[in-house]
């Protein structure tokens, strides 16, 4: 009864005492909430951010004519550009749905798994970043054998290669130029060997992505096609066009800061993220009995 409350209360009033939360614990309990819905958010940007690459990535891989019509524009390697953003698509999407719900939800071994993807990712950017500096030299060397072994066997039709032959023809598009070391690498090639013979005269076939290093030497050049081979009244090959060797790493030159600001700016972003799920995987619950919340 409430009179036999009262006198207990009365006999032990230090029992019955509320016991008071430290102001330090609240505050901590405050940062961790903060963390958590701070790290919710950073990854549902990333979650969304992933859904439009895959969506990107999949259009271009079932209508790629449609994604040219609004692109305006048939000089990018399309098909290795669609595998490329659907990859990265899928993966973003996964690293935000496991932070998202890991942070959420408060489930370690969601939280623990996004932090094992991001050390795996921040390693092999140092990994790779490392290798391209120590090992400059021999990777050159294995491009530029790459490269005239591309050019060498390069066919339209063929359907070999098909994503590679695109992106060389994008990059001498773009930077102007015509083989690696000498458009006369070109030469090699088989169908323009078998085309480009005395019986041909006045039908010469060229690499249509060359067409800009053409008309840098002022050699009349009247097609728009930017893949695939073009013939023309004259053999442009045999002159000295505009390498693509140089251009590449001169454009690599002028634009290394920006690499590295992009670079050190995602390394950056992914070292946050660990600070934040590791944060928080260290100070919730050690149970997990929160995994019932799926179910």
């Amino acid at each position: 009864s409430a009179a036999t409350l009262l006198q207990k209360v009365r006999e032990d009033p230090g029992k019955f005492q509320l016991e008071k939360v430290p102001k330090s614990k609240m505050a901590t309990k405050g940062c961790i909430v903060v963390t958590k819905y701070f790290l919710f958010v950073f990854n549902l940007i990333f979650f969304f951010l992933g859904g439009v690459m895959l969506g990107f990535g999949l259009w271009i891989l079932f209508d790629k004519n449609s994604f040219i019509t609004v692109l305006e524009t048939a000089s990018i390697p399309l098909h290795l550009w669609s595998y490329v953003l659907s990859g990265l698509g899928t993966f973003t999407m996964l690293m935000g749905f496991l932070g998202c719900i890991g942070a959420l939800k408060e489930v370690k071994c969601m939280l623990g798994i996004y932090f094992t993807f991001l050390v795996f990712l921040l390693a092999s950017q140092i990994t790779v970043g490392v290798l391209i500096y120590t090992q400059r030299n021999m990777i050159e060397k294995h491009l530029g054998l790459a490269v005239k072994g591309l050019i060498e066997k390069y066919e339209k039709d063929d359907g070999k290669s098909e994503n590679l032959e695109e992106s060389w023809d994008f990059i001498q598009f773009q930077f102007s130029c015509c083989g690696w070391n000498s458009s006369q690498e070109w030469m090699k090639n088989s169908f323009i060997k078998k085309n480009n013979s005395a019986g041909a005269i006045g039908k010469y076939a060229v690499p249509c992505s060359c067409s800009r290093s053409f008309a840098l030497n002022n050699i009349t050049y009247n097609s728009t096609e930017q893949t695939g081979f073009c013939h023309i009244p004259s053999n442009p090959l045999i002159e000295e066009l505009k390498s693509c060797q140089m251009n590449v790493f001169e454009w690599i030159q002028e634009n290394i800061l920006s690499i590295m600001i992009v670079s050190i700016g995602i390394s950056l972003v992914e070292l946050f993220a660990m600070t934040l799920s590791m944060l928080l995987c260290r100070n919730i619950d050690p149970d997990y009995d929160k995994l019932v919340r799926f179910q």
